[in-house]
């Protein structure tokens, strides 16, 4: 991590957590939201009052209003990783994935201890695995989270993860090395399988994941190792960028 010796401005990160706040839970009047975030209604509504003005959340007709996040940050988000160099480059392999698989293929990319959605091609089957943008892998359960856990070391691991104790055994972490990728069977979503591999950048770290999703009435035991060799392939080929 890098430190930036300065003074940081602390309206700005109190503004942040309200957006957060109200993406997670809206929408949310003032006082619900004071009471979650444990700030003073005065201030708080003084935030409030400057993310409106600069088009980052909307008030619902209500009366007192209901708050609720505006499309500026999904355009923030879009401006993010259209030039983004790995989202871009997985781009077209994601589709290649799913015509080959048949089944949802997406990237999910590591910030800090948070591994989270950036970019899907959805299966074309009526019954297929559904994910959002923006949703968030526990790095315990999730294939993801196992192919990218198991690249770590066991102390890393144990930082990355925040429930130390729901990781697999060493053991485990050393066959999804060996072999290249992980497997999920309905730990995170129930009915569905995933298979992952993780997305190393320049210096070996691992940044990303891509993973392919399916009901496991169709991705079977049988197809386990075709489909994690594609996706071992493809986790390759994005491999080596460098990202930070």
């Amino acid at each position: 991590m890098i430190q930036i010796s300065v003074k940081t401005l602390g309206t700005l990160a109190r503004g942040l957590r309200v957006i957060e706040a109200i993406a997670a839970h809206q929408p949310i009047g003032l006082t619900d939201l004071s009471r979650l975030l444990g700030e003073d209604k005065s201030a708080l509504q003084r935030t409030l009052a400057t993310l409106h003005d600069a088009g980052w959340i909307r008030p619902l007709p209500d009366s007192p209003p209901r708050w609720q996040v505006s499309v500026k940050p999904l355009v923030v988000a879009g401006y993010a990783l259209t030039s983004s160099p790995l989202p871009a480059r997985a781009r077209p392999l994601l589709g290649s994935l799913r015509d080959a698989t048949g089944e949802t293929a997406h990237l999910a990319l590591v910030d800090d201890s948070t591994i989270a959605v950036v970019d899907v091609a959805e299966g074309k089957q009526i019954v297929r695995t559904t994910l959002q943008v923006g949703q968030v892998h526990p790095p315990e359960t999730s294939a993801a989270g196992r192919a990218i856990c198991a690249q770590l070391t066991p102390d890393a691991r144990g930082a990355f993860a925040p429930e130390p104790d729901a990781l697999l055994p060493d053991s485990e972490y050393a066959e999804i090395r060996r072999r290249g990728w992980s497997l999920c069977e309905g730990a995170v979503q129930p009915g569905s399988t995933s298979i992952a591999a993780a997305i190393p950048d320049a210096d070996g770290t691992p940044v990303a994941a891509v993973v392919v999703s399916g009901p496991d009435t169709r991705l079977t035991p049988d197809r386990y190792a075709r489909i994690g060799a594609l996706v071992r392939d493809a986790a390759t080929e994005l491999g080596g960028l460098r990202l930070r």
